[in-house]
Parts: structure tokens; sequence; C-alpha cells
């Protein structure tokens, strides 16, 4: 008689494993579902500051410099003179210039009233009236020549430093002073070709030195290059910086910030993401039966990977519920019980043990 009970147990055991082989229970799982999220975003590089106008002031003629109308560091308005070269010989000529002007035209003036009388005719009117115009123009190439011995500033804007000292003779060409409008600086920096889509004229940069560690200066970006720089995939970005005190320089190095469009994106728990080989997969669940869900396993794009989340780029879309935490013991085959949502819900909660048995997702 024991030996028939301990049969009819065995028995009932074996019906009672082979039971629940079959029906595969149900394997608990935390998940998430997908939401879009809005992220703020910016591009950081090294930039540098150029003057908005800089040149070498030079002089067009070589000669002896007469005066000096500047100390090193003047700011100065354009027109202002700043430099007289010695210019008696050139001032003694367009004083003849001016004086041959006047003789021809009395003498054009004398011909066309003799015109009149008929004592002269009209040919000799004519001869007069090209030395009288002839004259003017050669007054007026006088004028030019003499312009060229008073250097003035073309705009507005502060000198730098001269080597040059009144009595010195300044050649041709050669460099004098520099001159420079810092009323507004040109920022020039460059920027990855990824960010090609959402940069745009207007934007708002903002930027940094160390020079003034607590102090931001903003502008606008101005123009983007229509040419990469191939050899490095970087496009050129152009920013006007306001700079009415004066205070950031040319060639001055500088820390640039570009605030972009805040950026929609879809992303998953880092756990959520399966991979294998070189690609990357996760569990999307579909509701089954009984508030059991049914897992598939489905190929991924990831964006860029943080310390808890990944952004997906393709292959789930806004509202898929996907395993989270418990991935490697779930597959196709294997019905799925969700435990809990991980959407706003710290780590250490999920881990808690719960007195009671959660509610079914989906019912």
């Amino acid at each position: 008689m024991r030996k028939f009970i301990v049969f009819i147990t065995l028995c009932s055991l074996t019906f009672s494993s082979l039971a629940q082989a079959n029906g595969k229970p149900p394997v608990q799982v935390i998940a998430y579902e997908t939401t879009l999220q809005s992220e703020s975003q910016s591009i950081q590089a090294l930039g540098r500051l150029q003057a908005q106008q800089s040149i070498q002031i030079t002089s067009n003629v070589t000669d002896t410099i007469d005066k000096i109308h500047f100390k090193a560091g003047d700011h100065v308005q354009k027109g202002q003179l700043l430099v007289e070269l010695n210019n008696r010989q050139e001032l003694a000529q367009l004083q003849e210039s001016k004086a041959l002007e006047q003789e021809s035209y009395a003498q054009y003036e004398r011909v066309k009233k003799a015109l009149r009388s008929n004592t002269v005719t009209k040919a000799v009117v004519d001869e007069k009236y090209r030395q009288w115009q002839t004259a003017i123009a050669q007054r007026k190439v006088k004028e030019a020549v003499l312009a060229n011995y008073q250097i003035k500033a073309p705009f507005d804007g502060q000198l730098g430093f001269t080597p040059y000292s009144q009595g010195a003779i300044l050649a041709a060409n050669t460099n004098l002073v520099s001159l420079d409008d810092i009323s507004s600086m040109r920022l020039d920096l460059f920027v990855p070709i990824k960010y090609l889509n959402f940069i745009a004229p207007g934007l708002a940069v903002s930027v940094q030195t160390d020079a003034y560690p607590n102090q931001t200066f903003t502008g606008k970006i101005t123009a983007i290059s229509p040419r990469l720089e191939s050899a490095v995939r970087l496009i050129q970005v152009q920013a006007n910086i306001p700079n009415p005190k004066n205070k950031l320089k040319t060639n001055m190095v500088v820390n640039a910030q570009i605030a972009l469009p805040n950026k929609a994106f879809l992303s998953v728990p880092n756990t959520a993401i399966l991979m294998l080989g070189d690609y990357e997969f996760a569990y999307r669940l579909k509701p089954s039966k009984e508030g059991l869900y049914a897992a598939e396993k489905v190929a991924i794009q990831v964006g860029e990977v943080g310390q808890s989340q990944t952004e997906i780029l393709s292959g789930l879309k806004e509202g898929d519920l996907v395993v989270s935490q418990g991935v490697m013991r779930v597959n196709a085959k294997v019905p799925i019980k969700i435990k809990a949502l991980q959407n706003n819900t710290e780590q250490a909660k999920l881990l808690q043990p719960s007195a009671k048995k959660p509610k079914d997702q989906g019912q």
C-alpha cells in the first residue's frame, strides 16, 4: 500500500512539473514606456576674436615726418589727422598749378570776347578752352599728390604703437601704426559638421575669457561659411560680439558657446539595450492575454549615450513599452509580467520588496 501511495505521489509531481514546464510561468520584469523628451543643447568651441575693422596704416609716399598728431593707444575719429610729411615742394607745385589755371582761364575769357567781334576764329577759342581744362586737371593731380602727405584715420578706432618719431624718414608702404575698431568684435570659430542643420544667422553666442572669468559677452551669428574645411570636417562660423567698453582685444582666444534649439528625442534606460555583436536590440512588449505581455526583439539605432539614458534614433516609437530591467531572462517564447514601470520612479524604490502583489499592466 505504501509503495502504491509513493508511486501516485511521484506521478503527481511528474505531471505537475510537466504542466509547469508546458505552461511556462511568466517572467517578471520592470518596463519602461518610451516618451519624447526635450533637452537644451549647445555647441562648445574655442574661438578667436578679431576687430570688426583692423588695418596697418601706411604711407603712399616716401618723405620725412614733419609732425605726429597722436600718441600710442589714442582713440581717433574717422578723418582725424595723424601724421604730416614734409610737403613743401608739393605745396609749391600746387601753387604753380593754380597760377597756370588762373592764367589759362583769363586767356580763354579774352578770346571768347574777341570771338564776338570776329577778331579770332572759333578754333582759337577751342584751343584756349582745352588749355584751361588741362590746367584744372593738373591742379587736381597736384592736390591728390599733396593729400598723400597728410595721413588720416580711415575709420573710428584705437591706435596701436609706432616706432617712428618726428624727423624720421617714412618709406612708402611701410607700416606706421595699427588701427583697430574694437567697438564690436568678430568671432571666428569652427564647429562640427553634424551641427550644420541647427546653426543659422541670428543664433545667440556667448563667450568667456580667462581675462574676465566672471563675465560673459553675448552676440549673434552673422555668417556661415559656404565651404567645409574638408581636412577636419568642420564648418567656419562668424559672429558679432558687441564690445562697448573695449574689454575684448584683437587675437584674444575665448571659449564660445552657441545656444541651439531644444532637441526632442526618444530615449530608454541603458539597461534596456541588448548588444549582440555590432548591433543593438531592445525587447518591445505587446499585450497578450490575462494581463501578460509577449516580448518582441527589435533592432534599434542609438544616438548619444548618457549616464542612465540612451537616445533612440530608430526602431522604437513614442509610447512603446520595453523591458528595462530583466532583459537577460526574456525571450520571445516566455510570457512577460510587468512588475513595475520605471518611468519617473527611483531605482531604489523599484528594488524594494512589495508586500502586495503588483497589479498587471494593461488590465
